[in-house]
C-alpha cells in the first residue's frame, strides 16, 4: 500500500473529489480497527467508551482528510509506510481521545477548584520525553510506559490513566473531575491523591531503571 500516494490524492480533493474519497476510504478500511483498538483500551474507566472510541475514529480520519500532508514516510525511522502511519495515527488518536474525554465531562464550565498544597508531590507529571516515548511507541507492545502501568493493579491503572487524561500543569483538578473520580472509583479524593503520589514515584523509578 502506497500511503503517501493516497494522501496526495486526498490533498487533491478540490480537483478530483472522487479519487480523494476513494483514497480516504482505502485508508479508513485499512486502519479504522487499529485506531479503535488503541483508543478503547485507554478509556476503560468510562462506561461509554465504545461510543467515545467510535467518535475518535471519525475524528482521526476527518483530521487526515483535512490535513493529508501532515505525515510523510521516513525510512530512517520506520521499516514500512504502514508502521510509520500507524505511529502517526496513534498520536492523533491520543489527542482526539483527550478532547473527547474532556468535552464528555464538560470540565471547563464554571468550576470551583479545590485547593491543594502547592508543594504536594501529587502534582507530578510525566516528563515530556516520556510522553514522546508513549506516543511514538503506542502501537507496539513493548513501550516502557505501558510496561510500567501493567505492573499496577487494574483499578490503580484506571485511576492513573484518568488522572493524567485531565491533568493540566500548574492547575488544580476541577471539582467536576474530583467528584467524577470519587464516584467512578468509589473512594475519596485523598485516597486517589495517595495512589497518584505512589504511582508517580514508582513509574519514574522504573523508567529510569529500564532506560539505563
Amino acid at each position: 500500500m502506497d500511503i503517501e500516494f493516497l494522501l496526495l490524492q486526498i490533498d487533491d480533493k478540490d480537483e478530483n473529489p472522487k479519487d480523494a474519497q476513494l483514497a480516504l476510504g482505502t485508508l479508513y478500511e485499512e486502519f479504522r480497527r487499529f485506531v479503535y483498538n488503541i483508543t478503547v483500551k485507554n478509556i476503560d474507566y468510562v462506561r461509554q467508551r465504545e461510543e467515545i472510541a467510535t467518535t475518535v475514529v471519525s475524528d482521526v480520519f476527518n483530521y487526515v482528510w483535512n490535513n493529508p500532508t501532515k505525515w510523510s514516510y521516513n525510512q530512517k525511522t520506520h521499516k514500512t509506510q504502514i508502521d510509520g502511519f500507524k505511529v502517526y495515527l496513534a498520536v492523533v488518536a491520543r489527542l482526539k481521545r483527550l478532547e473527547q474525554l474532556r468535552g464528555f465531562a464538560e470540565v471547563r464550565k464554571n468550576e470551583k477548584l479545590k485547593v491543594d498544597d502547592e508543594n504536594n508531590d501529587w502534582l507530578w507529571k510525566l516528563e515530556e520525553e516520556e510522553y514522546e516515548e508513549l506516543e511514538t511507541q503506542m502501537p507496539l507492545k513493548n513501550n516502557l510506559v505501558d510496561k510500567c502501568l501493567m505492573e499496577f493493579k487494574e483499578r490503580d491503572r484506571d485511576i492513573i490513566k484518568m488522572f493524567f487524561s485531565y491533568y493540566e500543569e500548574g492547575k488544580n483538578m476541577p471539582d467536576s473531575i474530583i467528584n467524577l473520580m470519587e464516584s467512578q472509583f468509589e473512594t475519596t479524593w485523598l485516597n486517589i491523591r495517595q495512589i497518584i503520589s505512589r504511582a508517580k514515584k514508582k513509574i519514574k523509578e522504573k523508567m529510569e531503571l529500564k532506560i539505563k
